[in-house]
């Protein structure tokens, strides 16, 4: 297999506790893989 790239996904919790996230990619090869992700993570 070859890697394409990596996808980091960081997790925050305001003093609210209201949990949010941000999603970073290291190249556009592996975008349409983040966007899933990122679609997914709003469902919660």
């Amino acid at each position: 297999m070859e890697k394409l790239g990596t996808i980091t996904v960081s997790v925050f919790k305001n003093a609210e506790n209201v949990t949010d996230f941000c999603i970073e990619t290291d190249n556009d090869n592996v975008l349409p893989v983040s966007y899933v992700i990122e679609d997914t993570l709003k469902l919660y």
